[in-house]
C-alpha cells in the first residue's frame, strides 16, 4: 500500500470535513450581540468537533510518520475511520441547530464514539504492522479512556438533558487536547 497516497487522500477528506462544518455555520438574523448569541450552539459544536479532527488529524499524520508500510487492514481500517469522521460534520450542523433535542445528541455522541474507536484499532493495526513504533501518549489506552468515558457520559445524558451532551463533549476534548499538544510538542 502506498502510505504518501493514503495520507494525501486522508488530509484532503479531513480538510473538506473541516471546511465544510464551518460553512454549517449561518450568518446571525440581526447585526447585535443577541443576534450572535443565539448561534452559541452552532459555535460550539463547530469548536468542539473541528478540535477533535484537529486533534486525530495531528495524532494521524505522527503514527504514519513514523510507518515504513501500511498493511491492507490499515488501509481499510483508515477507510472506516474515514468514514465516521466524514459524518462529523453533518451531526455537528444538527446539534448546532436542534442542542436541546435527544436524537441530534445521541447521533454525535455515537459517531463520535465510533470514530474514536476505530482510529484506535487503526492506530493499533499500524503499531501491529510496524512494531519498532513506540506507542506515545494519544496512542495509549490510558490517554484515550478519558475520551471513551466521556462520550459514553455524553451518550447517556443525551437521554436526559439533551444540551449538557454537546458540554461534556467539549470539557472532554479540552481535557485531551491541552496534555495531547504539550506532551508531544517536543517530540515531533
Amino acid at each position: 500500500m502506498n502510505k504518501s497516497r493514503l495520507e494525501s487522500f486522508t488530509d484532503e477528506i479531513i480538510a473538506i470535513a473541516a471546511t465544510i462544518m464551518v460553512l454549517e455555520i449561518r450568518v446571525p438574523n440581526n447585526v447585535s450581540l443577541s443576534g450572535l448569541t443565539h448561534l452559541w450552539s452552532a459555535f460550539l459544536s463547530y469548536m468542539v468537533s473541528f478540535t477533535l479532527i484537529y486533534m486525530v488529524w495531528y495524532s494521524h499524520h505522527r503514527i504514519f510518520a513514523k510507518a515504513k508500510m501500511i498493511s491492507n487492514n490499515a488501509y481499510a481500517l483508515n477507510g472506516v475511520w474515514i468514514f465516521f469522521m466524514t459524518l462529523t460534520p453533518f451531526t455537528t450542523a444538527w446539534i448546532g441547530e436542534f442542542p436541546n433535542s435527544t436524537l441530534p445528541e445521541i447521533t454525535y455522541s455515537v459517531i463520535l464514539l465510533l470514530w474514536s474507536i476505530t482510529y484506535q484499532m487503526l492506530n493499533r493495526q499500524i503499531r501491529k504492522d510496524n512494531p519498532e513504533i513506540k506507542k506515545d501518549l494519544t496512542h495509549s489506552l490510558r490517554f484515550r479512556l478519558p475520551l471513551y468515558g466521556g462520550m459514553l457520559a455524553a451518550l447517556i445524558v443525551s437521554f436526559l438533558i439533551p444540551v449538557l451532551t454537546l458540554i461534556i463533549i467539549a470539557l472532554t476534548t479540552i481535557s485531551l487536547a491541552i496534555p495531547m499538544l504539550w506532551r508531544n510538542k517536543n517530540s515531533a
